[in-house]
């Protein structure tokens, strides 16, 4: 088993707070993410990158999009994946986290540099938490469960020069 991120790194009181996070997310980041199965009791990891860049507004808001590109590895297997979102925001401090159909993944207020989040995907709950760390890391940590799975997703994003 991975190790996961421990209480202490997700600690509200150890947070940076973000008043601005359109241009916070705005760039290159290196993407680093441990997965544990839980239910398989194996572990992963995908390294790659997300770059997020500005876009159209929506709804009169002002916009980004979320691309994260990356190599998933479980045991010997390998496999290229992505993902993309787009992040709206009606307040300069918070971020809606859309899929790419535009449907509401969750609400992200990071202006105390901490958040956690909830989503609900049919039979499955996905519980996020949110940490800045410094202008240049920012944490998250999914734990996901549902009928046929559960996981723990530990992301670490570090701003490319």
């Amino acid at each position: 088993m991975v190790k996961s991120l421990t209480m202490e790194q997700f600690c509200p009181d150890r947070a940076l707070p973000v008043v601005d996070l359109f241009n916070f997310f705005e760039g290159d980041w290196l993407l680093s993410r441990t997965i544990n199965d839980l239910r398989l009791n194996m572990p992963g990891a995908m390294t790659g990158k997300a770059t997020i860049t500005k876009r159209v507004e929506i709804n009169h808001n002002p916009a980004l999009s979320y691309l994260e590109e990356g190599e998933l590895r479980f045991g010997n297997y390998r496999e290229d994946v992505f993902r993309a979102y787009e992040y709206s925001f009606p307040e300069s401090h918070i971020a809606h986290v859309l899929f790419s159909d535009g449907r509401m993944f969750h609400k992200l207020d990071l202006s105390s540099g901490y958040c956690e989040a909830e989503h609900l995907c049919g039979d499955d709950v996905y519980r996020g938490r949110f940490r800045v760390e410094s202008r240049n890391v920012w944490l998250s940590n999914w734990y996901i469960s549902g009928p046929s799975k559960e996981l723990i997703l530990d992301n670490r994003y570090q701003r490319q020069s």
